[in-house]
C-alpha cells in the first residue's frame, strides 16, 4: 500500500533509496566472482567445468532464499526478513574472503546467495508498496538498477586492484561494505508494513493461493519466463569475460567488456523503469529480450574490433538485463499486496533454477570447445521463450479488474 496518494514523501523516497543501495551491494557481491574468475582459476588451478559449479553455488542459494525465506516477509514484515538477509550476505562474503578451497568457497557463496535471493524479493515488494500510485513500476525498476550499476564499478575496481592486492582481499573488502549496511538498514526500514488478510495465512496456504483460478496461469508463465531469462542472464554474467576472451580480447579488455556489459545493464534497467510510465512491462520486457537474442547473434558471428566488441557487450547488457529487470515490475503487478512477496519470492526461487543451470551449462560448452557462435546461438532459444511467456503474463495482468 502506498504511503500517500499521488505524491512522494521523504520517508518513502528514503526507503526506496536504501533499497537501491542494498541492491548495489547485491550487484557487487554477485558479480565480483565473475571478475576475479581468471585469477582464481589460475591460482587454484580450477577448470572451466568445475568453475561453473562455483559460479552457480551463489545462484542456487538465491533460489533457496527466495523460496524459503522471502515469503516470511508477507507474514512477519519486510524489515526482519531484509535484516536477516543482510546478515547472511555479510557472513557469506566474509567466509568467501577467507576460503582456502573450492569446497569452502562454494559453501560461502551458497550463504551469500541465500541472503541475496531473500533481499531481492523482499525489496521489490517493499518498493512497490511505499511508492505513490502510478510510480510502483518505476520504483521497482529503479531499485533493480542498483545491481548492474554496482557491477560496473566492481569491474573497473577489480581490473585495477586485483593485480595489486589479490582477489581474496577484494572479497574481504566487499564483505566489509556489506556489513556496513546493517545499521543503516535498521534505522531506515519501516518496522512493519500494513498487514492484510492474506498476510496471516500459513506458508502452505499462501503458496496455494498462487494457484487459484485467477493466478494459476500467470504464476506458471512467470516461473517459466524467469527460469529461461535467468538461464541466459547468469550465463552471461558469469562468463562474459571468458566469452569476450573467446572473441579475441585480452584478459584486461575482457574485464572491461564485463564492465561495459554491466553499464549497458544499468542503462537498460533505468530505461525500462522510465518507459513503464508510458508502456506496460508485459510489452517492454519481451521486446528487449528479443533484441537481446539478436545482439547475441551479432556478438558471436560478426568480426568486431575491440571497440566494437565492447559496444556489443554494452548492447547485450542493455537489452538482456533491461529486459529481465522488467520481470520485477511485471511480477509485482501480477500479485496483490498480501501475496506479493510470496509470489515474487516463489517466481524468483523457481526461476533461480535457470540461474544455476546456465553457468554450469556454459562451463561444459566451453570445456567441450564448442565455438562461440554456436554457444550464443544456443542461448537465443530460451531468450525467445522468455519473451513469449512475459508477453502472456502481461496480457493476463492487463485483464485484471481495476483495483478498488
Amino acid at each position: 500500500m502506498s504511503e500517500t496518494r499521488g505524491r512522494w514523501t521523504i520517508r518513502a523516497a528514503g526507503i526506496v533509496a536504501l533499497c537501491f543501495l542494498i541492491n548495489m551491494v547485491d550487484g557487487m557481491d554477485v558479480n565480483i566472482l565473475s571478475f576475479i574468475r581468471a585469477a582464481l582459476s589460475r591460482d587454484w588451478k580450477v577448470a572451466d567445468d568445475a568453475m561453473g559449479y562455483v559460479l552457480s553455488a551463489g545462484t542456487l542459494g538465491m533460489g533457496f532464499g527466495a523460496l524459503l525465506i522471502a515469503p516470511f516477509a508477507d507474514r512477519h514484515g519486510r524489515k526482519p526478513v531484509i535484516m536477516t538477509a543482510l546478515a547472511l550476505m555479510s557472513l557469506g562474503m566474509l567466509a568467501s574472503g577467507y576460503a582456502t578451497s573450492i569446497e569452502t568457497l562454494m559453501l560461502a557463496r551458497l550463504c551469500v546467495g541465500m541472503g541475496i535471493g531473500t533481499v531481492l524479493a523482499a525489496m521489490a515488494a517493499l518498493a512497490a508498496e511505499v511508492a505513490p500510485p502510478g510510480w510502483q513500476d518505476l520504483s521497482v525498476a529503479f531499485v533493480q538498477a542498483g545491481f548492474p550499476l554496482a557491477a560496473v564499478g566492481t569491474g573497473f575496481v577489480v581490473a585495477w586492484a586485483e593485480p595489486l592486492v589479490g582477489w581474496q582481499a577484494l572479497l574481504r573488502w566487499a564483505a566489509y561494505l556489506t556489513v556496513a549496511l546493517l545499521p543503516l538498514a535498521w534505522l531506515v526500514l519501516p518496522a512493519r508494513m500494513a498487514s492484510t488478510t492474506q498476510a496471516t495465512l500459513s506458508a502452505r496456504a499462501a503458496v496455494a493461493a498462487l494457484f487459484g483460478d485467477r493466478l494459476r496461469a500467470r504464476t506458471l508463465l512467470l516461473w517459466l519466463a524467469i527460469f529461461t531469462g535467468l538461464l541466459v542472464l547468469y550465463s552471461m554474467l558469469s562468463w562474459i569475460t571468458k566469452l569476450a576472451s573467446g572473441a579475441g580480447l585480452s584478459d584486461a579488455d575482457s574485464i572491461y567488456a564485463g564492465a561495459f556489459y554491466n553499464f549497458g545493464a544499468f542503462v537498460g534497467t533505468i530505461s525500462m523503469g522510465l518507459l513503464t510510465l508510458k508502456f506496460r512491462p508485459g510489452v517492454l520486457a519481451p521486446a528487449l529480450m528479443t533484441c537481446a537474442a539478436v545482439a547475441l547473434l551479432v556478438f558471436g558471428n560478426a568480426s568486431l574490433s575491440v571497440g566494437g566488441a565492447l559496444f556489443m557487450a554494452f548492447v547485450i547488457g542493455l537489452t538482456l538485463q533491461g529486459g529481465y529487470n522488467g520481470m520485477w515490475p511485471l511480477a509485482a503487478g501480477a500479485y496483490d499486496a498480501g501475496n506479493r512477496a510470496t509470489g515474487i519470492g516463489w517466481a524468483m526461487g523457481i526461476g533461480r533454477g535457470g540461474a544455476v543451470v546456465g553457468p554450469i551449462m556454459a562451463g561444459y560448452l566451453l570445456a567441450a570447445k564448442i565455438s562461440l557462435p554456436t554457444i550464443l546461438a544456443i542461448y537465443c532459444a530460451p531468450l525467445l521463450l522468455c519473451a513469449l511467456c512475459a508477453l502472456l503474463v502481461g496480457r493476463h495482468t492487463k485483464a485484471d479488474p481495476p483495483a478498488a
